[in-house]
C-alpha cells in the first residue's frame, strides 16, 4: 500500500511538473524565427531576465576585440567626434536649424592613445524599461566601451532573448560595430545537438550602411542559416578553458554575404564570436571577464 501511494506521489508530482513546463507560452518572429517568451505582467519589469540561468539581472561581461581589414591587417578604433547639420528642439518645443555633435571613429594603425583608442567593452544586463517601453519582450543589455579600463559615458541598449527554447543576443552595435548589424547575430537553439540547423531573417534599413564598408538604396532582408558543428571545441579564455558549442552561421542579401562563427557556453554564454564582414573584413570579439 505504501508503495502505491508513493508512487502516486511521484506520478502527481511529475504531471505538476510537466503542466507547469508546457504552461510557458512562445511568439516566434516568422515561421523561422526566434521564439520570444510572451509574459502579460506588464508592471513587472525583470518579467523576461529573472528566469534567465546565463544572461542574469546585474552581470557583467567584458569583451575584448581585434579588428583585420579587408588585406588583413589589424586596425584600431579611434574614437572621434563629427559635426552634423540638422534640427533641434527648442525649449518651447519648436524645431529650428542646428549643428550638433554625434560620436564616431576612425581607423588607426597603432594602438598608441587609450584615452582615445578603444579594443574591449562591457555588457551589463540591466532589469529594467527605462530606454524601452513597458512592453518591450527581452532581457535589457546596456552596452558602453572602455577607454583606459574607463566606461564611456555614453551607453547604447538592445535586447537578449534567453529561455528554454533558445538564445538570441544582439550584439554591439555602436561605432566599428555597426559592421555587424549585417552579420548573423549570435544564435542558438536548444536542444543542443551536433547536426542541429536553423533558419531566420531580418529586415535592414539602408542607415546601416557605411561607405567604409557598404551603402545601399532602400531596404535588404538578410536571410540566415545556422548550424552546430561540434558540441566540444575547448576554448581557452581568462576564466580558464571552456567546453563550448560551436556554431556556424552565414547570411545572404542582395549585397552580398556575411559569417560568424560562435562558441557557446552554458555558464558564460557567447565566449567567442568571428565575424566576417561584408567588405571581407573580420571582427573577433573574445569573453575576456565577468563580474561572477
Amino acid at each position: 500500500m505504501k508503495r502505491i501511494i508513493t508512487a502516486l506521489i511521484a506520478l502527481t508530482a511529475l504531471t505538476l511538473f510537466t503542466a507547469q513546463a508546457q504552461n510557458t507560452e512562445y511568439s516566434r518572429s516568422g515561421k523561422n524565427g526566434v521564439w520570444f517568451e510572451v509574459r502579460s505582467d506588464t508592471s513587472n519589469p525583470c518579467r523576461y531576465t529573472e528566469d534567465n540561468k546565463i544572461y542574469q539581472a546585474d552581470r557583467e561581461f567584458t569583451f575584448e576585440f581585434h579588428y583585420f581589414d579587408p588585406q588583413g591587417k589589424e586596425r584600431y578604433m579611434r574614437h572621434k567626434k563629427i559635426t552634423k547639420q540638422g534640427f533641434c528642439l527648442t525649449e518651447t518645443g519648436d524645431t529650428t536649424e542646428c549643428t550638433y555633435e554625434v560620436s564616431d571613429f576612425s581607423f588607426s594603425d597603432t594602438f598608441d592613445d587609450p584615452d582615445s583608442c578603444s579594443n574591449r567593452y562591457v555588457l551589463e544586463v540591466a532589469c529594467h524599461h527605462k530606454i524601452f517601453s513597458k512592453d518591450y519582450d527581452q532581457t535589457v543589455e546596456a552596452l558602453c566601451f572602455l577607454f583606459a579600463d574607463q566606461r564611456s559615458r555614453e551607453t547604447s541598449y538592445s535586447g537578449i532573448v534567453e529561455n528554454e527554447r533558445n538564445l538570441w543576443m544582439h550584439p554591439m552595435r555602436s561605432r566599428l560595430f555597426r559592421i555587424v548589424e549585417l552579420n548573423p547575430f549570435p544564435y542558438i537553439q536548444y536542444p543542443i545537438k551536433k547536426g542541429n540547423a536553423w533558419k531566420w531573417s531580418l529586415s535592414i534599413g539602408s542607415q546601416w550602411g557605411d561607405e567604409r564598408w557598404k551603402t545601399w538604396t532602400g531596404g535588404i532582408v538578410n536571410k540566415y542559416k545556422y548550424k552546430i558543428t561540434d558540441t566540444d571545441c575547448e576554448v581557452v579564455t581568462p576564466m580558464g578553458t571552456l567546453s563550448c558549442v560551436k556554431v556556424e552561421a552565414v547570411a545572404k542579401s542582395r549585397i552580398g554575404k556575411t559569417y560568424l562563427t560562435a562558441y557557446y557556453n552554458d555558464t558564460y554564454g557567447f565566449v567567442k564570436m568571428d565575424n566576417t564582414n561584408i567588405d571581407g573584413s573580420r571582427l573577433l570579439v573574445d569573453l575576456v571577464g565577468t563580474n561572477f
